[in-house]
């Protein structure tokens, strides 16, 4: 789905037009992906609890811990927080569903 792997950083949004393994279009209609910051932020608002929780039951931590944790984790987790909420709203609404066949190299 994505034409560059993770770990390079300066292109981890580029994709690719079509499928490698089957030739369907990857963006159904022009503007589609708009909709992937509402997943986005289901996982921003997910990843802030998860890390508030685990902050409060360490005890007393000031709120700019709260502030920094949750900052620097999203920080860090934007390539993959992009990456996912892209693909997860394209498997709901685009009509595109994973087929294990195809994803074996032939």
């Amino acid at each position: 789905m994505f034409a560059y792997p993770l770990r390079k950083l300066s292109k981890f949004n580029v994709m690719n037009a079509t499928c490698p393994h089957c030739g369907i279009r990857l963006e159904p209609e022009p503007g589609f992906y708009q909709g992937a910051m509402y997943v986005g932020y289901g996982f921003t608002i997910a990843f802030i609890t998860l890390v508030s929780l685990v902050l409060y039951t360490l005890g007393d931590v000031s709120e700019w811990h709260y502030i920094g944790a949750s900052v620097g984790g999203m920080a860090l987790l934007i390539p993959l927080n992009y990456r996912y909420s892209r693909m997860v709203y394209l498997y709901l609404f685009g009509g595109i569903k994973y087929d294990r066949r195809l994803s074996q190299t032939k």
